[in-house]
């Protein structure tokens, strides 16, 4: 009785240790079947965008030496892996659900009305897309708008806006399927660059006609800027002060929620008879004295010299970063790490603080959506495992005197 209950700790013991090995090798796979390099250099990074406090980072790609399509990160940034071609359009904007990480929503190209949608969604980690149920109307000419900035708001997830390209800002109720155009027709012939949230609600939209600001209702122009911006960010701790990229001046700065600016330069390389214009700016939220620029000289028509600049004092001097190749078209900080996107690649400066050591149960959560090697190995090893444990030697013996009938 004894050597039979022996005999049946060890086959569950080893039913237990199949299950986790084989489990383990799927996990291997899965890890190493997307993640082809440490970083996403040389190629055209179109759109990125990061879950706050959270190692999780998507980019998407198009073009250069690497195939095109969604790329996820799950160690900030060091290695990217391939998890789907995207939803067949150019994507130009990324955005993650702030408590949901496999949530992504993807802006495109627009198009006619009866083959194109430019706003999408997945729900499974960037793997599979759909578009809206209920789509960004047409124009007076069937055109279905391209969709060029994404901004979740974090204190109410479930609120999407929306920049177009001459069909102004929507604000869409995910889930409720509905929207609003914010503003009416105020910038329904503007070319929306970036949109930006700060943390008492207002929302910025940078366009082609200057920045414009919006508190629910109509949006209102901000003055007194010393020309016009292309990039904007805001102080996540202080939503007075406000920093403004322009197009050939550099950056100018508000304390006053942008009623009066003040360039501040100092330490930026300035060259005569060149336009400083700054392409990209973001503010570290967990150190709102760190603002980091990207900035390129225009040239009779042509942009060179891009360069990063960082400050650690709110802007008002600045120490140069790094020189990087292509014009960076988005700046991100996550946990302390710089990301620059540019149609030449994506730049990574700086490391993330070690963070404590990841729970098991995050590392088995990533098997939710297997692929279909992983799904192999789990049903080869859910096979064997049971085999183990379902075996007796008596069976093995009959099966045995049968053959030799």
């Amino acid at each position: 009785m004894m050597i039979k209950g022996m005999q049946i700790a060890i086959r569950v013991f080893l039913f237990i240790l199949i299950l986790i090995a084989g489990t383990a090798s799927a996990l291997v796979v899965g890890e190493s079947a997307g993640t082809a390099m440490a970083n996403l250099s040389n190629v055209s990074v179109q759109a990125m965008a990061r879950v706050a406090a959270s190692d999780v980072m998507y980019a998407a790609l198009t073009g250069g030496n690497q195939p095109t399509g969604v790329y996820r990160s799950t160690d900030n940034g060091i290695t990217w892996q391939l998890v789907s071609s995207g939803p067949g359009a150019v994507i130009n904007a990324l955005a993650v659900h702030p408590l949901q990480h496999e949530i992504v929503y993807a802006g495109t190209t627009g198009g006619a009305l009866e083959v194109a949608a430019s706003l999408w969604y997945s729900n499974d980690g960037g793997s599979t897309w759909r578009q809206f149920e209920l789509g960004l109307p047409a124009n007076a000419y069937g055109i279905v708008p391209a969709v060029t900035s994404l901004v979740v708001d974090r204190a109410q997830p479930h609120i999407l806006y929306v920049g177009t390209d001459g069909q102004g800002v929507y604000r869409f109720e995910v889930g409720r399927n509905y929207y609003e155009l914010i503003g009416g027709l105020s910038l329904y012939n503007a070319y929306v660059r970036s949109l930006v949230l700060a943390s008492d609600g207002k929302l910025y939209a940078v366009t082609n006609e200057g920045v414009f600001v919006s508190s629910g209702g109509d949006w209102q122009r901000l003055n007194n800027l010393p020309e016009l911006p292309v990039s904007l960010a805001v102080s996540p701790t202080n939503p007075q002060v406000l920093y403004a990229g322009g197009s050939s001046m550099g950056i100018s700065r508000s304390t006053d929620g942008g009623q009066s600016w003040q360039l501040v330069n100092s330490g930026m390389l300035m060259v005569p008879g060149a336009a400083l214009r700054v392409t990209a700016l973001a503010v570290d939220e967990n150190n709102p004295n760190r603002v980091v620029a990207a900035t390129v000289f225009g040239l009779g028509g042509r942009l060179v010299g891009s360069t990063l600049y960082e400050s650690y004092d709110g802007g008002l001097n600045w120490v140069k970063a790094a020189d990087v190749q292509g014009v960076v078209n988005q700046l991100t900080i996550n946990q302390g790490v710089l990301y620059a996107a540019a149609a030449n690649g994506l730049t990574r400066l700086g490391e993330a603080p070690q963070s404590a050591q990841v729970p098991l149960w995050s590392e088995w959560a990533k098997l939710r959506n297997p692929t279909g090697v992983q799904i192999l190995i789990l049903i080869l090893t859910l096979a064997f495992a049971s085999l183990v444990l379902a075996w007796r030697r008596e069976w093995f013996q009959r099966r045995a005197s049968c053959s030799a009938c």
